[in-house]
């Protein structure tokens, strides 16, 4: 059974894979319309890890496709948008942190 549905299962990874990969373009551009052009300041949110974890799935899973069925480009792009999620994942790291201290370890007692 899976030899029968490994080429409809391959073929169908490779379809969401481009689709994953035409967002890409998308999401940014609709960064750049919210904090450049609607003027929204960068500032830390929590809402800011749904962007960081699909990062990081679509370069693992970029990498797998790749990998799997032999396509090595696709496994090239997952690699390198590895260090895209790795440094996305450091800079909300430090904004989180940063966050962290200037509104709880820093904000003074009540008397």
């Amino acid at each position: 059974m899976a030899d029968a549905v490994r080429g409809l299962v391959a073929g169908l990874s490779v379809v969401f894979w481009c689709f994953a990969t035409w967002l890409i373009p998308v999401l940014v551009a609709m960064g750049w319309w919210r904090h450049y052009l609607r003027g929204i300041p960068l500032t830390y949110e929590a809402t800011l890890w749904s962007i960081i974890f699909p990062l990081g799935m679509y370069s693992v899973a970029g990498m797998y496709l790749g990998r799997a069925d032999h396509l090595p480009i696709v496994e090239w792009i997952g690699a390198t948008w590895l260090w895209v999620a790795v440094t996305a994942w450091v800079v909300v790291t430090v904004a989180m942190l940063r966050h962290i201290v200037l509104t709880v370890v820093a904000r003074p007692k009540a008397p």
